[in-house]
């Protein structure tokens, strides 16, 4: 019986020394939630558009207004935003479906 308990304690403490670093390497596959989901060009209201980093309302309503889009150059080939303006907001946006 002794020699039970002392490979019990043996695996009890394996796994409590194990179990961190498997955490550790679950959390380091994980998908970055912090990050939000890109906002639609072609659907997203006013009041989201104009949460993007330097849009002002003016240029949220010059979006929706120039829908649809199919990709989010259009934005500065139909003049709506510069270049610089698209580059701020670029990583957060995605043209999927035809506004509604």
């Amino acid at each position: 019986m002794p020699r039970a308990l002392a490979r019990l304690a043996t695996l009890v403490l394996a796994t409590a020394l194990i179990a961190p670093a498997c955490s550790l390497l679950h959390r380091s596959h994980a998908p970055d939630t912090d990050k939000p989901a890109p906002i639609d060009l072609n659907r997203a209201p006013l009041r989201k558009l104009e949460k993007l980093p330097g849009i002002t309302p003016s240029m949220a309503r010059r979006i929706v207004e120039g829908r649809p889009y199919a990709e989010p150059h259009d934005l500065v080939a139909r003049g709506i935003l510069t270049e610089r303006e698209l580059d701020r907001i670029l990583d957060r946006v995605v043209v999927q479906g035809r506004a509604r």
